[in-house]
Formats: C-alpha cells, sequence, structure tokens
C-alpha cells in the first residue's frame, strides 16, 4: 500500500508541474506535437497495453489457453497496415483529432459523424479502463472490486487527465512502460526459470487441498497446449477478431493519438514499427503468466479472481509481487487516461466546436462520471470492449482509411460516403443495444458485414478529379 501511495504522489508531483506548463489547446490535447520517435513508441506500448493486454489477455489465456495471444496479435497486424497506409499521411494532414481527420478528407458532416460514433464507442471503452484498476485496487484494500474501488479509480484517473492533460500523459507513459515492462519480465523470469519442480508441486498440492477438487491436472493439459487456435477459439473467432479488434489499432483514436504527438511523420511510423513488434513479445509474456496461474494458482471454488491478480497477492515473492502490481497498475492508467483526454478533446473541438482548454477539463470530468457509471454496473472488462470496437469498427475504420488514402487523388461522393458510416456503424451499434438492454443475442458476424458494407459505400464514393 504504501508503494502505491508513493507511485501516486509521484504521477501527482508530474501533473501538478505540467499543469503550469500547459499554454494552449496543442499542449493539452497533443502535447505540443513534439516529440521524438522512442518517447511516441513508449506512450503507444503504454497506451495500447491496458485493460484488454494485460487483465483481459490473462483471463481468457485461463479459459482459451494459447489461443488468447491473438487479442494483440491481431493488434500488431493493424500496427503494420497503419505504417504502411497511414502513418504519414495522417501525420501530414496536420490535426489535433481523429475526427479532424474527416473533416480535411471528406467534409464537415464527416467530422461530425465520426465525433459521435467515437463519442459512444469510446466512453465504454473507458468504463472497461475503470474496472480493470478497480479490480486491482480492491485487490490492495482486500475485497472484491465494488462501488468503493470504482470511485477510487475514477476519482484519480480523472483528477490525474484533469491538471496535465496529454502533455502529462506523454512525460508519465515513459516511466510507466518502463514500470510495466520490469512488472512482467521479471514475474515471467521468476516464475518460468527460477520456481523449481519442487515449489510447483507443493503449489499445486497445496491449491488441490484447498479447493478440494482435482482442476490441477486439467490445467496442466490446458498449459502444455501451446496452439495458436483451437476448439475453443478457432479460425472463425480470429476471422472475426481481426477486423473488430485488429481494425480499432489500424484507425483508433487512442493509437492515432500518439501519431499527432509525434514531431513529424517518419518518428509516428518508426514508433508503429516498432510496436507492433514489441506487443507481439508481450502478449506471449502475458498470455504465458495467464496459463501458468491456470495450472499452478487455480481460483478457488467460487472465486473468480484474474490470474494476475493471484500472482501478484498469492505467489510471488514480496518485492516481485509489488514490482508486478505496480507494473500493472501502470498499464491499466495508461490507457484510461489517454483514452478519457482523447474522448474530451473530441467532445469539445469536434462536436462542440470549442479549444478552450476549460471546455475539455469540464468534459474529462463529465465523461469520467459517465464511465464510473457504466463501470459499475459490473460487466465483463472483454465485452465492454469488444462492444466498442464492433460500434467504431464498422463504421469508422473502412471509410475513413479510403478517405485518407484517397486523399489529394480522388473526390469523394459524399452522400454515399456518409451513407456508409451510419449503415456500418449500425450493423454494429444496434446488436449492442440489443444486447445490453433487452438481453437479445445477435449473430456475431453483423458488425463485420457492416465493415463489409461501410467498406463497399467508401470505395464507390470515389471518383477520379
Amino acid at each position: 500500500m504504501k508503494l502505491l501511495i508513493i507511485y501516486f504522489l509521484v504521477l501527482g508531483f508530474i501533473c501538478i508541474r505540467d499543469l503550469f506548463k500547459v499554454k494552449n489547446f496543442d499542449d493539452y490535447v497533443v502535447a505540443g506535437r513534439k516529440q521524438t520517435s522512442p518517447f511516441v513508441f513508449m506512450s503507444l506500448m503504454a497506451t495500447v497495453l491496458g485493460a484488454s493486454a494485460t487483465v483481459g489477455i490473462a483471463a481468457r489465456a485461463e479459459s482459451i489457453g494459447f489461443a488468447a495471444f491473438w487479442w494483440l496479435g491481431v493488434g500488431a497486424i493493424g500496427f503494420w497496415f497503419q505504417a504502411a497506409f497511414l502513418s504519414k499521411p495522417v501525420h501530414d494532414l496536420d490535426v489535433r483529432t481523429l475526427p479532424e481527420i474527416a473533416e480535411k478528407t471528406v467534409g464537415k458532416t464527416g467530422r461530425k459523424l465520426v465525433a459521435f460514433i467515437i463519442a459512444v464507442s469510446w466512453i465504454g471503452i473507458i468504463a472497461a479502463q475503470f474496472a480493470a484498476v478497480a479490480g486491482f485496487i480492491g485487490l490492495v484494500l482486500g475485497h472484491d472490486a465494488g462501488t468503493q474501488s470504482v470511485l477510487i479509480t475514477a476519482v484519480i484517473v480523472i483528477v490525474y487527465t484533469l491538471l496535465g492533460g496529454q502533455l502529462s500523459v506523454v512525460r508519465t507513459d515513459a516511466l510507466q512502460f518502463g514500470i510495466l515492462t520490469l512488472g512482467f519480465f521479471a514475474a515471467a523470469i521468476y516464475l518460468f526459470g527460477g520456481f523449481s519442480d519442487t515449489e510447483h508441486t507443493a503449489l499445486q498440492t497445496a491449491h488441490n487441498v484447498a479447493n478440494e477438487t482435482g482442476t490441477i491436472s486439467a490445467g496442466l493439459a490446458t498449459f502444455g497446449n501451446f496452439n495458436l487456435l483451437n476448439e475453443k477459439f478457432g479460425f472463425a473467432d480470429l476471422a472475426m477478431m481481426l477486423f473488430t479488434v485488429g481494425g480499432a489499432y489500424f484507425l483508433g483514436p487512442d493509437v492515432i493519438s500518439r501519431n499527432l504527438v509525434a514531431k513529424d511523420s517518419s518518428s509516428a511510423r518508426k514508433a508503429v514499427v516498432i510496436g507492433s513488434f514489441a506487443i507481439l513479445i508481450f502478449s506471449v509474456i502475458i498470455v504465458l503468466l495467464g496459463m501458468w496461474a491456470a495450472t499452478y494458482a487455480p481460483n478457488a471454488a467460487g472465486s473468480s479472481v484474474n490470474p494476475l491478480f493471484r500472482l501478484a497477492s498469492g505467489v510471488l515473492p514480496l518485492p516481485l509481487a509489488a514490482l508486478l502490481s505496480v507494473g500493472l497498475l501502470s498499464a491499466l492508467l495508461s490507457s484510461a487516461d489517454t483514452c478519457l483526454i482523447n474522448s474530451a478533446a473530441i467532445f469539445g473541438s469536434d462536436i462542440l466546436n470549442t479549444r478552450r482548454i476549460s471546455v475539455v477539463r469540464l468534459l474529462v470530468v463529465v465523461i469520467g462520471i459517465i464511465a464510473t457509471y457504466l463501470a459499475l454496473q459490473g460487466k465483463d472488462i472483454i465485452g465492454l470492449l469488444t462492444m466498442a470496437y464492433s460500434v467504431y469498427t464498422p463504421g469508422i475504420v473502412a471509410p475513413l482509411a479510403v478517405a485518407i488514402i484517397a486523399h489529394k487523388k480522388s473526390s469523394i461522393k459524399k452522400t454515399l460516403w456518409y451513407a456508409g458510416v451510419v449503415v456500418g456503424g449500425l450493423f454494429g451499434l444496434i446488436p449492442a443495444i440489443l444486447a445490453s438492454t433487452a438481453k437479445i443475442a445477435t449473430p456475431a458476424y453483423l458488425p463485420h458485414i457492416g465493415i463489409a458494407v461501410s467498406l463497399a459505400f467508401a470505395i464507390a464514393s470515389l471518383k477520379k478529379r
């Protein structure tokens, strides 16, 4: 607990210092657009290694084994396509938010459409990050992630983001990325290199006695399976994830925001290329940690503690447990504050047509409160993220990517382009609404139909100049 207090004090000091350095909208939203490739890379990594890439992947590894690797695996594929087709043209557009790209390539109505869809989608992602941090804080406080943990999380993230904005986010991301790297790699080295067979056997026996079950042998069988696809996660699942999740890595507001803080397009592209390989390494490490916990430290009967939390609270020695804990917190906070500042900037600049810092700060508070309410509903982290991606990806990714790539080469028939955004977005939005309100399940492929429809409309909207 003392280590966490010190950690928060350090972050607080950085934010308060940056509070007095923020002079204009660019400082607060895009960190002055002065960042070099190493800092863009570290900020990008700290941003994408959030709830889905840590707590979510570890939980998936416990249920579907090594195939959980694909949650970040498709992200790497998205990064490769971003580096090849988008990094340079996006930075050269000289914009401050992703919807502003739509205005420069399509028109003002396009900007409003894109901003509205992002505004709806990314509140769910912020809520997911809040839920993940709340789970961690609940572990530290010794109780489940209930109302108190969510509220503590919300206050920390909202205040942290409110003060320094993107300038503080970029400055602290380097520190947070270093800590989370040390935490995850140190835990993996210890568990796979420093844990003796005798200790493994003793730990298995202890959990068998505690749970009064024989589930360890099943866990060992799962742990020995390193197939990228299996009966629980097949090719069809991978194909759907490639477009919904991978699309957000290709052209998502949070990853594109790292492009916008770079000093030039070369720095932005280098960061994405290096990041694409780095997240593959992290995916393997996190999946292996989740599988190790499933095998040697399974949940007690009736418990649902995340695998990474179990490692930090009952398996690793105190110094490594503390390091992994702070690494987890760094991963979760660095994603939450980035998503929050980006959403507030989009609401202010693209929907309300203002670049007043005071308005953006007020929106940070409002959006944070809404996300807190969603987090209190207790939805599954991956479920929240998938719902958000399913709304965003069908409506925006394909049409906006086509507009960026075709910019200055072709003109766009706006009516067709707008129709693609609206129809594609509805294919994601309607199933999400039905699932969350009426508990009606719809076919999982509907968002993918939306992607195909929006892409077809976008291509049809192009005409030679």
